[in-house]
């Protein structure tokens, strides 16, 4: 079977996925990452200029930098039904960075058989029980399209400058992954992080976000994480072991 297709943008955060078995002549959109760095201070994509390159077998990599605030790169890796990335920040500031994040849209938009504005069809888990995203409490800030949720094992969202600002944080720990099922209940998509920071969506444009983190940092510290989207026909109780099998 053939790899997806990974095609980046040059100069830009975002890049196309095609050649997905399970959704034929349909692309989606990512922006890897849309910010990334310091939790407190993260820096958004008119910060960088990415560069990159293309190698064997249709893996990527993407380097870009902030003078005297963060470096990155990225290691894109297609697979048959998933696409892995593999981030790496540094901190090249001054201070000490008492979280890091990358921030990391995967656009659902785009293609029918999965946009989702209502959040019908969206999946996480919590306290051992898959939910859809109307089951839970909401909470709407300034942008009430928006909804961000605190993840096992990292801080409280509350406690993230990056997800405070936005003001729409429900009293509510998920795992660290976030799926959207399509339309004839036969195929889905999700992205997942390890270590995931939080979770992040936005009704407007039918977009998922599993947040990458990177812990704290102090000046030169390097530290890494990865990301993985997956195009799955298979039910959510099938795919979610198959997510912690590849993690674990």
């Amino acid at each position: 079977m053939e790899r997806i297709r990974f095609q980046a943008s040059q100069g830009s955060m975002g890049a196309l996925l095609s050649n997905i078995p399970v959704f034929p002549d349909r692309q989606f959109s990512i922006g890897f990452p849309e910010a990334i760095g310091d939790a407190a201070h993260a820096c958004w994509p008119d910060a960088f200029k990415p560069e990159w390159q293309e190698s064997d077998m249709g893996v990527w990599t993407c380097t870009a930098r902030k003078d005297a605030e963060v470096s990155y790169r990225m290691l894109v890796m297609p697979h048959e039904d998933a696409v892995e990335i593999r981030f790496k920040i540094t901190n090249e500031s001054s201070r000490a960075w008492k979280q890091s994040l990358a921030f990391n849209c995967f656009q659902c938009g785009g293609v029918p058989e999965i946009r989702d504005h209502e959040c019908l069809r969206h999946w996480v888990r919590t306290g051992g029980q898959f939910k859809r995203l109307t089951e839970l409490p909401r909470v709407f800030g300034p942008r009430p399209t928006v909804q961000l949720y605190s993840v096992e094992g990292a801080p409280p969202g509350t406690d993230i400058p990056f997800v405070a600002h936005f003001k729409a944080t429900p009293d509510v720990v998920l795992e660290g992954w976030m799926a959207i099922q399509s339309r004839d209940g036969k195929r889905l998509v999700a992205t997942t992080s390890k270590p995931a920071l939080f979770l992040f969506q936005n009704m407007e444009y039918s977009c998922i976000h599993s947040a990458a983190g990177f812990g704290p940092l102090k000046p030169g510290q390097t530290a890494e994480a990865v990301n993985r989207i997956y195009f799955a026909e298979t039910s959510l109780e099938a795919w979610h072991k198959r997510m912690q099998s590849d993690f674990a």
